[in-house]
């Protein structure tokens, strides 16, 4: 669908009363937009192993993991079960959870399951034995099943229970669409619940999120729009976007007590339509070419 059409109908839905949880509930439940999420959590799921591995040695299955904003489908939570044998948890602030995508995600771990298990030093039987516990349920209690706990509440992490058996806190495309003032906010509760030497990884866009559906606007052409202009076309629960560039995102993790690599997932090529530096929204005009040039990051950040 263009995005200018997808626009225009996010705004009419936000116009109505819980025209965000509409919006959402129609695409998630009713159209399926996120059936091939499951296959994408696999895929990403090994780069998060060898951030534990990296982390903990030997130590890795028994580390807790935290899946932060985990969205519609339980394969997160499937996947964190291929990679510790310690309980975890799922947390989606938009509370997406769905149950149509729970037979999609027990086909992708039947599909993918084995590579990830052996990657993670799994039981031979450790997929039988998730899809066995999870068959014929729903997503609520077939992550239960496998010892992983769901909730919306991301401060359910904050409860004692959690506080040093988190050995791995991740996300994927969550953390651009969070607020500076929220930002500060998880991130410090990431820091406290992870127990000492406890890894992050995120994966961050920092692209337009237009491009995706058209690629004749350059990558970061939201950055050519001042902040109020920005706010009034954007700030809203669908469509907002904390326009972070890879430095800002160092600077905030660093200075909650992580030491911090970024591995630039995706940066700037010759055939993608050119950012017209000129243009600029004004506190941006300073940004360096690194950052400018980098359109997906991993970070990885250990408590130090």
């Amino acid at each position: 669908m263009d995005w200018r059409l997808k626009s225009v109908i996010r705004h009419v839905l936000l116009a109505a009363p819980a025209g965000a949880t509409i919006y959402r509930w129609l695409t998630h439940q009713v159209l399926g937009s996120m059936s091939g999420m499951p296959a994408k959590w696999f895929r990403v799921f090994p780069s998060r192993v060898k951030v534990l591995q990296r982390a903990f040695g030997s130590e890795a299955r028994s580390q807790g993991l935290w899946c932060f904003d985990s969205g519609a489908t339980m394969a997160a939570g499937l996947a964190m079960a291929m990679a510790t044998d310690a309980p975890g948890l799922l947390t989606d602030r938009w509370d997406r959870l769905c149950d149509r995508y729970c037979e999609t995600s027990r086909r992708v771990l039947r599909e993918k399951g084995p590579d990830l298990g052996r990657l993670s030093d799994a039981p031979e039987d450790r997929v039988e034995w998730a899809l066995a516990q999870t068959a014929g349920q729903r997503a609520v209690p077939a992550l239960a099943a496998i010892g992983m706990t769901y909730v919306r509440d991301h401060s359910t992490v904050d409860q004692a229970d959690w506080h040093g058996r988190i050995g791995c806190v991740f996300s994927g495309g969550a953390l651009e669409h969070y607020t500076p003032q929220e930002l500060e906010q998880e991130v410090a509760r990431m820091a406290a619940v992870l127990r000492r030497g406890g890894v992050m990884s995120h994966v961050v866009d920092h692209r337009d999120h237009r491009w995706h559906a058209d690629k004749t606007i350059a990558p970061l052409a939201h950055l050519m729009l001042e902040d109020d202009e920005y706010d009034r076309r954007f700030g809203n629960p669908l469509e907002y976007h904390n326009r972070w560039l890879r430095s800002r995102y160092l600077e905030l993790l660093s200075r909650h007590g992580f030491d911090v690599e970024s591995e630039a997932l995706r940066t700037y090529e010759a055939d993608m339509p050119p950012l017209d530096r000129s243009r600029l929204a004004a506190r941006l005009r300073d940004a360096d070419e690194q950052d400018l040039s980098t359109l997906v990051t991993h970070f990885v950040a250990v408590r130090r």
